[in-house]
């Protein structure tokens, strides 16, 4: 979990104490870095640390407008949800982890050639196939809707009374203050913050109609209370499993070596299922300058 904190929080304070790099082009020296959406008392460092803590546990809180920084540490934000067990949600930040420990577990007792075992349990088919619905909902969930409010915008939809704000605008595009890759990550943060119970947005987005109210609350919904039970199931099944001793065998799980497995897990399913969507917004954003 520290490891992966370390890796999304390193470059997100590197990225806003170097400044905007086109500000830099005019000549323009930024002494705190980029302080755009930033209090003077916190500064570049502290918005930007606390903007990588806000999005690996799950706080909300924030004390920057994550809008305003840099398209690195944008991605890196999203990550930190994305993933969603970089220590978790406040009071259940081992509810997602302990999934990514299942498929850690299979994948690495059959690479040696043993019946995956977890605390003198077997880890069978039936917890993999629970483990592997909860560990694709959360993707599935993000980038449908996604997919959905992009395709929406694309086509400049009259959405009538689900888009039905103060300016009087009905077209899905209105709800984008930024156009282009920004825009596209505006939305993706969305529902990933959704997704993860963070609470914390891109706010160039104009969220406050039906359709995003609606739609952002059937991700929440969804992907909080579902993942809830597959845990708790695979729970129950190992439970009434006989316990087998440890042997010369087994896969042990409390070593550094099981845990960048773990990592290694997590990074595969993160980058495999997000990495298109995160080139679209972000990463694309970042080259684009």
């Amino acid at each position: 979990m520290t490891v992966g904190f370390l890796c999304l929080v390193i470059p997100t304070i590197n990225a806003e104490i170097s400044g905007n790099p086109n500000i830099a082009h005019m000549g323009i020296s930024q002494p705190g870095g980029n302080m755009e959406g930033k209090e003077v008392r916190f500064g570049s460092y502290a918005s930007a640390f606390w903007s990588i803590a806000t999005t690996v546990i799950s706080t909300g809180s924030v004390n920057g407008m994550h809008d305003s920084f840099m398209p690195i540490s944008g991605m890196n934000m999203l990550l930190g949800m994305m993933v969603n067990s970089f220590y978790g949600g406040v009071g259940v930040g081992f509810l997602n982890f302990f999934i990514y420990v299942m498929l850690a577990v299979f994948m690495g007792g059959l690479m040696v050639g043993r019946t995956p075992e977890f605390l003198g349990k077997k880890v069978e088919a039936k917890e993999m196939k629970i483990a592997m619905v909860v560990a694709l909902l959360h993707p599935f969930l993000i980038l449908a809707f996604t997919a959905l409010s992009s395709h929406l915008t694309a086509h400049d939809t009259n959405m009538g009374w689900w888009f039905a704000d103060a300016t009087g605008k009905h077209n899905a595009s209105g709800w984008l203050n930024n156009p282009s890759y920004h825009g596209f990550s505006e939305m993706l943060y969305q529902y990933t913050s959704c997704s993860a119970n963070n609470g914390s947005g891109f706010e160039g987005l104009a969220d406050n109609n039906p359709f995003w109210n609606i739609s952002a609350g059937i991700v929440l919904l969804f992907s909080r209370f579902l993942p809830i039970v597959g845990p708790v199931a695979i729970a129950g099944l190992l439970a009434q499993k006989k316990f087998i001793p440890e042997s010369s065998g087994t896969l042990k799980t409390d070593t550094g070596t099981f845990g960048l497995l773990v990592f290694a897990v997590k990074v595969i399913i993160a980058a495999l299922a997000f990495f298109p969507a995160l080139a679209l917004g972000p990463i694309a954003e970042y080259f684009s300058k």
